[in-house]
């Protein structure tokens, strides 16, 4: 039986993810709070590397709300200077660059130090998110589909662990992150016509 925490925990992420697809900036205390909450989880579950990371989310959540709200007059969706673009081939190929080894490292080390199941898929996961709240903080389009494959591979790794709220949570996020890259697509402004120039 989840507990209110829990429960607390999946309706702000919910929440936050909600507000993310729809520009406000509002996302970002929601998602602050939902890390929180997911940070207190993670530690009575002993997924230390887990509460790490939404301790990582939660600096990501104070800097968006500074980066999306930043010569605002009001706290609308959009209304500051930063909109929705697409991420350049050379912010991808950097982030590539950084998450790759970065994953490599994390995985040897939970393979070597810890009890942890899959190292390597967790170790990947963990720096695509981090790479992937970089890029939504920016408002680039790209963010969703980094969400998309990862809310898909969690999908199966808690099906995996009997996990089944925890697969019905990724579920939903995996059916925003699709309805936040069409949305965030239609904003941008972006086409396949001005993709293939």
């Amino acid at each position: 039986m989840p507990s209110l925490l829990e429960i607390f925990g999946f309706f702000t992420g919910i929440a936050g993810v909600f507000l993310t697809i729809k520009r406000s900036p509002f996302c970002w205390p929601i998602s602050a709070l939902n890390v929180m909450l997911y940070g207190v989880i993670f530690y009575d579950a002993k997924l230390y590397a887990d509460m790490g990371l939404q301790g990582v989310f939660l600096v990501f959540s104070i800097y968006g709300w500074y980066a999306w709200t930043k010569g605002s007059k009001n706290y609308l969706p959009d209304s500051s200077p930063l909109q929705v673009k697409q991420s350049t081939i050379k912010e991808v190929s950097f982030g590539i660059l950084i998450t790759i080894p970065i994953a490599v490292i994390l995985g040897y080390m939970l393979k070597n130090q810890t009890n942890a199941d899959y190292p390597y898929i967790d170790s990947m996961l963990a720096s695509l998110s981090i790479f992937a709240q970089i890029l939504q903080t920016r408002k680039r389009l790209e963010n969703w589909y980094i969400w998309i494959l990862i809310d898909a591979v969690y999908i199966l790794i808690y099906v995996s662990k009997d996990l089944y709220l925890s697969a019905i949570l990724y579920a939903v996020f995996l059916a925003l992150a699709i309805q936040g890259a069409i949305e965030w697509r239609r904003v941008s402004g972006f086409s396949s016509k001005n993709f293939s120039q």
